[in-house]
């Protein structure tokens, strides 16, 4: 917290009004106090803190110098690093306004990513924000990080915590900061993405930043996607598989080991199975007390009502054992996935091949090496043998393999067993549904039996998780022509006209 760093320091005046409307995410209350600043370290400090709020890093490191006197040493080498950092990491970036929204980003390939984010964030600025009570004023900041590392810079997180739990995006300082989907190896659901770290920035908002990371993190999963569809959408495939594994063995993540984020919890697969867990528990709120719940719970926190104590009041009449009691009922009564699904190892900024993220062969040297020797086969005009080297490949006990799924589908393709391939496509987007191989792999073959419908869809969900795939652009640029929608058909050759003349993305089969 920002007012919690400033120590024993004596603070008075407009500049510790400035930075008590920080600390509570109110940015326009804060500008309005900023308006009465002057020179002293002090006001410098403030003016600063506010600069950096606002995205404007270079004058908050200008503003930061010769302030050493007013904060504590340790406090002021760690914000002096970090408005360094994040002034490093956007000096190339570009600024785009629409609407409520305002985004920075590295032009060039991630050209392709503007629209849509921009569109993404309005969507849910209109559709999300009123049921939990409203948006802050002023709109919302975003900045796209190119890169993995550039973000690590930039959100002050440890980059062996990020590396960990796969957390490459993140809501603070009253701005959104996202990496782009190219920072992971096989990409990710970058919009979902967006809106969930915008939702982040309205709860902060609305409860004076009092709501712990368990229920931030409840209430972001459990909404994200509301921006294009009118209810949640259901649990991945892997988290369900993981919550299920944790109800047999008891072993659900508490709600204490959350704090102070999930991006700190020892792996992928916990981070994931935290999330799944406080999702539900929102879904459940949700469920049982009405969609405008969460709103009336961020009220009660706002007045300093303990979260759970909160959640419970709206859900249960007060009792919390009930409402963790129903929770847990509700799971029981759902069907979840109980098959081994296994959570991507996470792959930043195009270290290893795509095999490395895959949910199997990242972690399994000895199955990978089965799958290049089918690659090579294949290569080769010999699909008979690459189905036995993929086959071999897929054997592990870890669970399934979208990678082995797109190459199996490929070598049956080539020995004219089409209905065998889209059937092990399907039944790998089925467990593995944000994996862009298999669903361009899909699209292909439903295009080429003349399935418009089906194969846009399964193009649109690859571009959804791993944008710069010119082939991809190429084939929803086809298929928005066939179907009518010509502003989207010229928006899709556009982003591949960029993507054949910007630095080449990580290769992939």
């Amino acid at each position: 917290m920002i007012l919690a760093l400033l120590g024993s320091l004596a603070w008075a005046g407009d500049a510790a009004e400035v930075l008590a409307c920080l600390e509570v995410s109110d940015l326009a209350c804060a500008q309005r106090e900023a308006s009465g600043l002057g020179d002293s370290p002090s006001d410098r400090v403030a003016r600063a803190e506010l600069a950096f709020s606002l995205g404007e890093f270079s004058q908050a490191r200008d503003l930061y110098q010769g302030t050493e006197k007013a904060e504590e040493p340790d406090n002021h080498a760690r914000k002096s690093k970090l408005y360094r950092l994040s002034a490093d990491a956007t000096a190339d970036f570009t600024t785009v306004s629409r609407g409520d929204v305002t985004l920075r980003y590295r032009a060039g390939m991630d050209e392709v990513l503007v629209d849509e984010a921009l569109e993404t964030l309005q969507a849910a600025h209109d559709r999300i924000a009123p049921i939990l009570g409203g948006a802050p004023p002023g709109g919302v900041r975003m900045e796209l990080y190119p890169t993995a590392q550039r973000f690590i810079d930039a959100s002050s997180l440890p980059g062996t915590a990020v590396r960990n739990t796969g957390v490459i995006a993140l809501s603070k300082w009253t701005r959104l900061l996202v990496s782009s989907p190219r920072a992971l190896g096989h990409g990710y659901a970058w919009k979902d993405t967006i809106a969930h770290e915008y939702i982040h920035y309205i709860v902060a908002w609305r409860s004076r930043d009092k709501v712990p990371v368990w229920l931030q993190e409840g209430i972001a999963r459990s909404h994200e996607s509301l921006w294009q569809v009118d209810d949640p959408m259901p649990l991945a495939p892997v988290a369900q598989s993981l919550l299920a594994e944790a109800l047999a063995n008891d072993s659900l993540v508490p709600l204490e080991r959350m704090h102070p984020s999930m991006a700190f919890l020892d792996s992928a697969e916990e981070a994931s199975l935290a999330f799944a867990q406080v999702s539900t528990m929102v879904v459940y709120l949700r469920k049982i007390a009405g969609n405008d719940a969460v709103s009336r719970v961020l009220d009660l926190v706002r007045e300093d009502r303990d979260a759970l104590q909160a959640v419970a009041d709206v859900g249960t009449g007060g009792d919390v054992a009930a409402f963790m009691r129903g929770w847990k009922e509700d799971l029981g009564r759902m069907s979840l996935v109980q098959k081994k699904l296994a959570t991507a190892p996470t792959v930043l900024d195009g270290a290893g091949d795509e095999l490395a993220a895959d949910p199997l062969l990242g972690k399994r040297a000895d199955l990978a090496k089965f799958a290049r020797l089918g690659d090579m086969l294949l290569d080769a005009g010999r699909p008979d043998a690459a189905l036995v080297e993929f086959d071999k490949a897929a054997s592990g006990a870890d669970g399934p393999s979208p990678a082995i799924a797109a190459r199996t589908a490929e070598a049956l393709l080539a020995l004219g067993r089409r209905e065998q391939a889209t059937a092990v496509l399907k039944a790998s987007i089925a467990d593995y549904p944000e994996y862009a191989v298999t669903r361009r792999s899909l699209g292909r073959l439903l295009l080429a039996a003349g399935d418009v419908p089906g194969a846009l869809a399964q193009f649109r969900a690859a571009a959804d998780v791993d944008p710069f795939d010119p082939d991809t652009q190429a084939a929803l640029a086809d298929l928005y022509g066939a179907t009518g929608k010509s502003t989207l058909a010229e928006r899709h050759a556009h982003y591949r006209r960029i993507l054949q003349s910007a630095e080449p993305p990580p290769s992939s089969r």
